[in-house]
């Protein structure tokens, strides 16, 4: 502790040596510099007096001399006055002068001034006394070479001044360099003993300090063996102590935990070798720091052997949204059904389809995300969906047919219906719906297969959608009634007329009245509201349909993907959750039925929170009326 409290008072004492002197320069340096302000700013203070006096004695000469013109002139009386006044003001300037001169050449230029305006004040009283006789000439002749030597004085004497200025000027700037100077000194002498005691300060902590820097590069590069000198008890002494039993803790560890770490990184590795679909893992930076045997052979048939970085793999823009959503924490919300965005690649001669799925990795480097993309096979799943497809065409061909004969064999027998009894009429009403219901589904199944084969045309007309909505809701009405749930409508357009495909309107507005009553509990309400949305797309005026139900709602992050095909909410909740079910195709056919229009649907939570609001818009036709709002 003795070493310690004197390396800890050689540290103290050179720095109050060095502080020391510093202050002294400064206050010194603080005191001339003080010094010389105060003397220069008395000294132009005072030149600047002299100079303002001067000025005042040459001013009131001429105005003397303005009097004695205006005396030739005639004007005696005012002549007088102004004569005396200026006179008066000159003298005391003069008087004010004698008191600020501070040199003998001074002096001698104050008293020739006084002498010649003394000789002209007297000539001048003389010719102000004589006769009008030749009194011009006079001036000219005697008395104006008289003022021109007392003016000349009085600019002697400002030059004098200004001179006197200058003296004061080149003072100060050698006193100035004499203050210099003896900074200066004091710096260089501070300087010295600085580097004196530096030098003396480095064998006693440089040398040791250095000594641990290459103990430190030796641990960084796994020498743990070496240790640092310890020859002394201060702090560096016991700096090299901890030091030496850091290393041994650390040679310990590594001994201890070498061959667990090897062993979960050849772990690692053979899992991601066994994996049959392309992983590819991705750090917080987009970089690409493993990947599998199946990852390398896919990017290698796609032309992008080794990538670096996430930017250089062969992906749509959105499949890097999924990598950046990922590497921001977010859990993909992928429809494993929808192969849209799937990725064709060509291998072994054969077209594969690969849907790329972004997954984050918590903690990966620190308190930042990596993210794992996989790139699965779903080549045979896209031929299945392709077949399926084509099944649900044919066999809703195929049920066409004798569905149609059926229900109109049923419409003709309820033409007769007299003879059946109520219940018989009840049975054979029952049966007719149901037939219209499997009748609509038939032809959204079919408009399904036509979407799916890019196939769905539209046989637009100018339509009144008040005219489709208002049967739709009388023929949903007695059902609504059977439920307990109260339909409203609120129409806010008088005429809503667009160019649209009335029938396929009438399906999508069927779907989400159907959905609304399946989903609203008895005692519930479902409002249909028609409105007109004047901020459209592409500035065209918009006309909405909105159901709003008082249902359990749609969680938030489902709310775009109900519209996905065969998507349902019911499959993301525990089986133990009695459900409503239904095919999971409705609401995505009433999607691509709305966009075929132009137009949008949207899925957002009901009013107060509660429930939930799909809404459509489509183009307005031009040349609507103003909204009439009715209900």
């Amino acid at each position: 502790m003795r070493r310690a409290a004197r390396l800890r008072t050689r540290f103290v004492l050179a720095g109050l040596l060095f502080v020391a002197t510093t202050i002294a320069s400064g206050i010194w340096s603080a005191y001339t510099f003080a010094r010389m302000s105060r003397e220069v700013s008395e000294a132009l203070q005072q030149s600047q007096e002299k100079i303002d006096v001067t000025a005042i004695l040459s001013q009131a000469l001429e105005r003397e001399d303005d009097a004695l013109l205006l005396a030739l002139s005639g004007d005696l009386h005012r002549a007088q006055g102004d004569l005396a006044s200026h006179r008066a003001i000159f003298d005391r300037s003069y008087e004010r002068l004698l008191q600020l001169i501070s040199s003998e050449a001074e002096r001698s230029a104050a008293e020739s001034l006084r002498r010649n305006a003394d000789e002209y004040r007297a000539v001048g009283d003389i010719l102000f006394k004589a006769s009008a006789v030749n009194k011009l000439a006079t001036y000219h002749e005697t008395v104006n070479p008289i003022l021109r030597r007392a003016v000349s004085d009085a600019g002697q004497l400002r030059e004098l001044t200004f001179r006197s200025m200058q003296a004061v000027g080149v003072q100060a700037g050698d006193q100035a360099r004499q203050a210099l100077g003896v900074v200066m000194l004091v710096s260089l002498a501070a300087v010295v003993v600085s580097t004196v005691t530096a030098l003396q300060l480095a064998r006693s902590v440089v040398r040791p300090i250095s000594a641990l820097t290459d103990s430190v590069d030796a641990l960084r590069r796994g020498e743990f063996e070496k240790k640092v000198p310890v020859h002394r008890a201060d702090e560096l002494g016991r700096l090299a102590e901890g030091f030496n039993k850091m290393a041994d803790a650390l040679a310990e560890f590594r001994r201890s935990n070498l061959g667990e770490t090897l062993r979960a990184k050849e772990t690692l590795e053979s899992t991601l070798a066994a994996l049959p679909n392309a992983v590819i893992v991705v750090n917080a930076s987009g970089e690409i720091t493993a990947l599998n045997a199946a990852a390398s052979a896919v990017l290698e048939a796609a032309g992008r052997k080794n990538p670096r970085t996430m930017e250089e793999l062969p992906l749509l823009a959105a499949h890097l949204r999924l990598v950046r959503d990922a590497l921001e924490g977010k859990r993909p919300l992928v429809n494993r059904t929808d192969y849209t965005h799937s990725l064709p690649v060509t291998m072994a001669g054969r077209t594969l389809k690969l849907l790329p799925t972004a997954v984050p990795i918590p903690r990966f480097a620190g308190d930042r995300f990596g993210a794992v993309l996989v790139l699965d096979d779903v080549t045979d799943f896209i031929r299945l969906d392709e077949m399926r497809t084509e099944l649900i065409a044919l066999v809703s061909h195929e049920l066409r047919t004798p569905l149609t004969s059926l229900r109109m064999n049923m419409l003709m027998l309820r033409e007769g219906s007299d003879a059946l009894e109520e219940r018989q009429r009840a049975v054979l009403d029952a049966a007719i719906a149901s037939c219209e219901d499997l009748s609509r589904t038939i032809d959204e199944l079919l408009d399904l297969s036509r979407v799916e084969a890019g196939q769905l045309r539209l046989m637009k007309d100018r339509v009144d959608l008040n005219g489709i909505l208002g049967p739709l809701i009388s023929s949903f009405r007695p059902r609504f009634a059977a439920a307990g749930v109260d339909l409203e409508t609120v129409s806010e357009c008088r005429e809503a007329v667009v160019a649209a495909d009335s029938p396929r309107l009438g399906i999508v507005l069927s779907n989400l009245l159907s959905n609304a009553l399946k989903y609203t509990p008895a005692g519930g309400r479902v409002l249909v509201r028609l409105s007109r949305q004047n901020a459209g797309l592409n500035g065209q005026e918009r006309l909405q349909i909105a159901v709003s139900d008082t249902g359990s709602g749609v969680p938030e992050e489902y709310r775009d993907r109900i519209f996905d095909k065969f998507f349902r909410v019911e499959h993301q909740k525990p089986k133990s959750i009695v459900a409503v079910q239904g095919a999971g195709f409705g609401l995505y056919l009433c999607r691509q039925i709305i966009e075929a229009h132009g137009g949008r649907i949207t899925c957002t939570v009901g009013k107060n929170q509660s429930g939930t609001t799909i809404a459509f818009e489509i183009p307005a036709e031009p040349g609507m009326p103003e909204r009439n709002a009715s209900s």
